[in-house]
């Protein structure tokens, strides 16, 4: 009998400290302001040089409720690639235009479907405008030069809006949490890079308090 008795109070404590502690992790993610700093790389393919990986770097802001939340990010890479671009006018049919940088802004909404103690997988949903950072056109084969028209061409491809679509997983350790997250962009033929583009981030957030009022 005192047996039996051990083992009900060893059960029920642990149910009363696994709750608690659920109870915790809850509260240090749901309703909350979150500040992160993120880390990745980005894989897409470069016209006429296959695809390419380059290192991210980044920040985020995400606002949490129960279920859903709210999530800003800003992002930039830095690197120097060669891509082909399409010019009639060129002796070979192509020109040689080499990129700097992408810079990327997204917006968009989350869903929390559930929280497996304090891991909590997230999916979504939004906008994602991304911008290069400069644009150089070269001369072809024979040297001639590109016209106004393709200049203008190359500089419309240095920028995009488009939907984009976001996976991810967060960890929550008391306030502060890690995460590892996928973005995508669907291709575009007006973009410089027009294959779809993966976003593959990882990175720590902290909470800073209540998204809501409690007054």
């Amino acid at each position: 009998m005192q047996k039996l008795r051990a083992v009900v109070v060893a059960v029920a404590a642990t149910v009363v400290v696994s709750a608690s502690a659920r109870a915790q992790e809850m509260r240090n993610f749901d309703n909350s302001w979150f500040w992160g700093f993120k880390s990745g790389i980005n894989t897409f393919a470069v016209p006429g040089h296959g695809n390419t990986t380059t290192v991210d770097m980044g920040v985020d802001w995400v606002i949490t409720r129960t279920k859903g939340g709210l999530y800003v990010s800003g992002n930039q890479s830095i690197f120097q690639r060669d891509l082909e671009v399409f010019d009639q006018a060129s002796n070979t049919g192509f020109r040689t235009v080499r990129v700097n940088d992408l810079r990327r802004i997204s917006v968009g909404a989350l869903a929390f479907p559930k929280h497996f103690g304090g891991i909590t997988p997230y999916g979504g949903v939004g906008y994602m405008i991304a911008v290069l950072g400069d644009a150089r056109v070269f001369v072809d084969s024979a040297n001639t030069f590109p016209s106004n028209a393709f200049l203008d061409k190359v500089e419309s491809m240095r920028s995009r809006g488009a939907v984009m679509g976001i996976a991810g997983l967060q960890i929550q350790l008391s306030r502060m949490a890690i995460f590892g997250q996928e973005t995508l962009l669907p291709s575009n033929s007006q973009f410089m890079f027009n294959s779809v583009m993966s976003f593959f981030e990882f990175g720590v957030r902290w909470n800073f308090g209540s998204s809501i009022d409690r007054d």
